[in-house]
């Protein structure tokens, strides 16, 4: 009897430090997988899939001299689009409304450099730990998931280069581990000696005449924009508030950022208009869920990959300053 209470203690002591061990070895992946993106040179093809919609982009990143992180992405499917990213600056080239978007990233993150700096705040609201190694566009492969502590944000799954750490293979999961949404590589070559001509925009010599929007106004954290949000969703904190001028004759609409380090909810407010129509409630664009509520005079909208119930709740919670 004694010989099996000492054998049941042991156990118990060993399962929660063979799962801590567990946890720590992928968050070193997920860590790596950030410097990675961060200091790797790279060039390659990627697929982005979500329901019935496929897009097929090339990009090409570049560290200089001086450790800027410089990156060009050319979306290949539909109409022409190009990014070009030097650091955290970005300028989107759209050739066919011959218009310049410039921007700042942000909270923002795009594949492959989908992770937060600090992977270790993640384990607050998902359980970390390793799968099943894999290949990827020929490449050997770890596994991290991402499996969410509630209801109010979706599962992940990365694939990670086993030599590099570099992220290949990204995919958010429902409640059942059905794929939403996927970024892969489909073609992928690392450590190239790429230089600045690789990554400079094809699309900046023809866009003389164009007409530049400038979105990055007054963007930082928790800035003053005259709205709080008092029900907010779970582990989704304040990341950016900014009001962004939407043409001469429109008043600036209120936009606010709210992150988790992995997902993010977008919150816009902006004066109500008759053309807006009177649709409130839920809506679905791809992976994106929607959610619009009418406020006296003001339709706040909610957006993100996260439940519908969600971004409900971040809705509801939106009051103005008085």
């Amino acid at each position: 009897m004694i010989f099996r209470a000492v054998c049941l203690l042991a156990t118990l002591l060993v399962v929660p430090a063979a799962w801590a061990q567990a946890q720590a070895e992928a968050l070193a992946l997920l860590s790596r997988a950030v410097n990675a993106s961060q200091h790797l040179s790279y060039a390659g093809t990627f697929v982005y899939q979500s329901g019935s919609s496929v897009e097929t982009s090339r990009i090409a990143h570049y560290i200089d001299a001086d450790g800027n992180s410089i990156e060009r992405l050319e979306v290949l499917d539909g109409s022409p689009r190009e990014v070009v990213r030097i650091n955290d600056e970005v300028r989107c080239y759209l050739p066919k409304e011959k218009v310049i978007i410039e921007d700042k990233r942000g909270s923002r993150k795009t594949f492959p450099s989908l992770l937060p700096e600090s992977v270790g705040a993640l384990t607050e609201f998902y359980s970390v730990k390793r799968g099943q190694p894999g290949r990827v566009a020929g490449f050997d492969t770890y596994s991290v998931l991402l499996e969410p502590k509630d209801t109010f944000r979706f599962g992940y799954v990365f694939w990670i280069e086993a030599q590099t750490g570099l992220l290949l293979k990204a995919r958010m999961v429902n409640e059942r581990g059905d794929p939403i949404e996927q970024f892969a590589f489909a073609q992928l070559q690392i450590g190239l000696p790429l230089s600045r001509e690789d990554v400079r925009s094809r699309l900046a010599a023809m866009s003389e005449g164009w007409k530049v929007h400038s979105a990055n106004t007054t963007s930082a954290q928790n800035v003053d924009v005259g709205w709080v949000v008092h029900a907010d969703v779970p582990g989704f904190r304040q990341v950016a508030g900014m009001r962004r001028t939407l043409g001469p004759d429109r008043p600036d609409m209120v936009h606010m950022v709210f992150s988790d380090g992995l997902a993010a909810i977008s919150v816009f407010i902006e004066p109500y208009r008759r053309e807006d129509g009177s649709y409130v409630g839920p809506m679905k664009h791809g992976a994106v869920n929607v959610f619009k509520r009418r406020i006296a005079g003001y339709i706040v909208t909610a957006l993100g990959e996260v439940p519908p119930h969600s971004l409900q709740r971040m809705v509801e919670g939106v009051e103005q300053k008085h």
